[in-house]
């Protein structure tokens, strides 16, 4: 399949590395490597909080008072809460499993219908690769705290993960093996896991979302003095490419995520030459939104 180009517009830019975008109550959340926690909102991008630390992303509940920040530096998962005088507080919340220190936390989702929070332990890039598969995902039972491994210490820098529309899959991107790796929750309450997609070529994926329409959007990392173009693969829910997405001037691609508002657009962290965040208007997601528009209209009616 050939791709179709898109074309990104840039909202803003930074001076460290960019990732993990996710819409809140105060705007486009975003992370600086060097620790700052960033929102952008009309057209302004401001610093929210900063934390002395290498933050690689940021999760926050469905209340917006709890923000949950993997930090790299630290080699834990934060979390930084809100009391209803707006004052925060700041805690390790998870900085180990059975005795032995997290490598470096990547990536983090939460699961508002489990309670949970998912995230990928990977170290800093390249301690975990082909040669040394020690990276781990994990999941947190934010009810009691309790950590439990789905995969441990057996993957090739697994980094971006999503959770499909119900909940009930986890997907994640096993960078240096070039492929996406499917966990799937029984009635029973156990993850089963299996390879979703292998790709070839590009160095490997880095991010994914997923869509209101439970397609999967997958961001495959290039070095910047390899390639020009950022690619992002679409995929349905039973692996197949529904679509192929190339961004110019954008190969190295570092975080995904879909609006809330408007479900048809897509927000990109990219960091090959000036660290920026596009906005990117997906046609088929725009499509299937009008789709629901027209139905509720219809109702109404």
């Amino acid at each position: 399949m050939n791709p179709s180009e898109a074309q990104g517009e840039k909202i803003c830019e930074y001076s460290n590395n960019l990732s993990s975008p996710v819409e809140g109550e105060n705007g486009l959340y975003l992370v600086s490597q060097n620790g700052d926690i960033l929102t952008f909102k009309e057209g302004q991008l401001k610093a929210e909080f900063s934390f002395q630390g290498q933050t690689s992303s940021i999760a926050i509940d469905s209340e917006g008072k709890n923000f949950y920040l993997a930090d790299q530096a630290h080699q834990a998962i934060i979390l930084r809460s809100l009391n209803e005088q707006g004052e925060a507080t700041v805690l390790d919340l998870v900085k180990e499993y059975e005795g032995q220190p997290l490598l470096g936390p990547h990536s983090l989702t939460i699961s508002e219908s489990l309670n949970c929070l998912f995230f990928t332990d990977s170290g800093p890039f390249g301690e975990t690769s082909i040669e040394n598969p020690k990276g781990s995902v994990f999941m947190i039972d934010l009810d009691d705290s309790i950590i439990r491994p789905l995969a441990l210490n057996s993957l090739a820098f697994p980094s971006g993960l999503a959770l499909s529309v119900d909940e009930k899959i986890l997907y994640v991107c096993e960078t240096c093996k070039n492929r996406v790796l499917r966990f799937v929750l029984t009635s029973q309450g156990i993850y089963y896991s299996s390879v979703f997609k292998t790709f070839s070529g590009r160095f490997g994926p880095l991010a994914c979302t997923v869509s209101t329409s439970d397609l999967l959007y997958v961001a495959r990392f290039e070095f910047g003095t390899l390639s020009d173009t950022g690619i992002i693969h679409v995929l349905t829910p039973g692996g197949q490419t529904k679509q192929i997405i190339s961004l110019p001037n954008s190969p190295e691609i570092t975080g995904l995520c879909f609006s809330s508002i408007r479900t048809s657009i897509l927000y990109v962290t990219e960091n090959s030459t000036q660290p920026q965040c596009l906005r990117v208007s997906v046609q088929q997601e725009e499509e299937q939104e009008n789709q629901k528009l027209n139905i509720n209209d219809d109702k109404q009616e």
